[in-house]
């Protein structure tokens, strides 16, 4: 396990087209956030959950701070969470991803030292929501926010942001079947997550 990189998951979204918290739907023996901790711990360390208040989820197995910026989106999480992050870079994820691969995670932790991000690119799209960065950028993030701007993918294009892509030929050495990136939004993706845990059992 390496111990350069903290683990960041995104527990601060309101699940509107879930219908209900997703973070707590069973998932294995587990809650589907607790799950999630436990495959980022076999890369990360320390794990970091950023939720609405730092009183949720009390039992998932790490720290949880409180987004500084409640109802703000995935950037304002990422930003909390990298102040908080104990280590130069951090690697992001947010808390529907149940099949994330450690072994990306270390991946893209080797690639980081010299950016500011490392982005994996899958069927053509950038996934900054499943990346590692380096703590220097906060500021910039933090600017972004106060400027109004919400999106995560908008944080490559500022001024000075180094970005490395990562496209898919490199992504197969570390999780050839793409699964890191199978999310779960709509309760038939919770389905299909399930029936997938229930066939394959990944560890």
């Amino acid at each position: 396990m390496s111990t350069a990189t903290t683990g960041i998951v995104l527990a601060g979204g309101w699940s509107r087209r879930m219908g209900q918290d997703k973070s707590r739907l069973p998932f294995g023996d587990t809650t589907l956030l607790t799950w999630v901790v436990r495959r980022v711990a076999q890369a990360c360390a320390p794990v970091i959950v950023v939720a609405r208040a730092a009183s949720d989820y009390p039992d998932c197995g790490a720290r949880v701070i409180g987004d500084h910026r409640p109802g703000e989106g995935p950037l304002a999480g990422l930003a909390a969470g990298l102040v908080a992050a104990e280590t130069a870079y951090a690697a992001v994820v947010p808390c529907d991803l149940p099949f994330i691969e450690p072994a990306l995670l270390q991946g893209l932790s080797a690639l980081a030292p010299g950016w500011d991000a490392v982005v994996p690119v899958v069927d053509g799209r950038a996934q900054p929501l499943c990346a590692v960065y380096s703590r220097e950028v906060v500021s910039v993030v933090e600017n972004m926010l106060e400027r109004g701007e919400r999106a995560v993918h908008q944080l490559k294009m500022q001024p000075g942001v180094r970005v490395r892509q990562v496209l898919e030929e490199e992504l197969g050495a570390w999780d050839p079947g793409r699964l890191s990136f199978v999310n779960i939004n709509l309760p038939e993706d919770y389905e299909r997550a399930t029936d997938m845990l229930s066939r394959s059992a990944p560890a």
